[in-house]
């Protein structure tokens, strides 16, 4: 569970809120409105977002930190979706009344989110209807994603989905400095096999090919990307 609530101003809140693509180009009375239904919460590293209550209507917004998306199978097997950082939306599928793809929501960094209730985000969406429309486009941005994740995984080879991860990792949480982008992130190997479906093993094979031809270097825990341009070309391999 959350530590503590935060107790943020509505002046903070607002200011989280309009880093969000979704509600940056909100009027401000609605962004007002939107904060004033918003809670911050602080959640440590490694905790369960919904772990209370796994079909809670609230989507969140990251305010720092980073949220790892998930399901598991009974028999152990883990699939992570993504790890996503500020200031990205999540669970805005909750806007939807039938009971959510149980997907697990898990705090991959100590982090800030910002809560927001859907039934009230729901109400301020209808006094301004043209604000659905935000909405759509997130949600069908959010598709496209799916369906592109979806060939990957069906179509691709490991190690197109690899570099297509890396890529992916690189644009969501890159830091460029003198030799590279550092992916901002610890990225252990085992996370990396949970991503892409396969063993720790293949994994670190695949890393010192990529190594080896310089596209990447790998430190512990940390990826440099030396070449993105590199990976995109390998990711977009028919």
């Amino acid at each position: 569970m959350a530590a503590k609530p935060y107790s943020w101003s509505q002046a903070e809140r607002i200011a989280v809120l309009r880093r969000c693509p979704l509600f940056a180009p909100w009027p401000e009375a609605r962004l007002a409105e939107l904060a004033a239904i918003a809670r911050a919460e602080y959640y440590p590293r490694g905790t369960e977002i919904y772990a209370q209550d796994p079909e809670k209507r609230e989507a969140f917004v990251i305010a720092s930190g980073e949220v790892e998306i998930s399901r598991g199978s009974a028999a152990g097997k883990k699939f992570v979706l993504g790890i996503n950082g500020p200031p990205e939306i999540l669970a805005i599928v909750r806007l939807l009344a039938a009971p959510p793809i149980h997907y697990d929501y898990r705090a991959y960094a100590d982090s800030v989110l910002l809560h927001l209730p859907v039934d009230p985000l729901a109400a301020i969406l209808d006094a301004e209807p043209i604000l659905w429309r935000d909405v759509a486009l997130l949600m069908c941005a959010r598709h496209g994603d799916s369906l592109r994740l979806l060939d990957a995984q069906n179509l691709g080879s490991l190690d197109q989905r690899m570099a297509a991860t890396l890529a992916d990792l690189a644009r969501i949480h890159g830091i460029s400095g003198a030799n590279g982008i550092d992916l901002g992130l610890r990225l252990p190997q085992e996370q990396l096999g949970a991503m892409l479906g396969v063993t720790r093993q293949s994994v670190n094979k695949l890393l010192r090919g990529f190594e080896a031809a310089g596209l990447i270097v790998v430190d512990y825990n940390r990826i440099t990307i030396c070449d993105p341009a590199a990976l995109d070309t390998i990711a977009a391999r028919p």
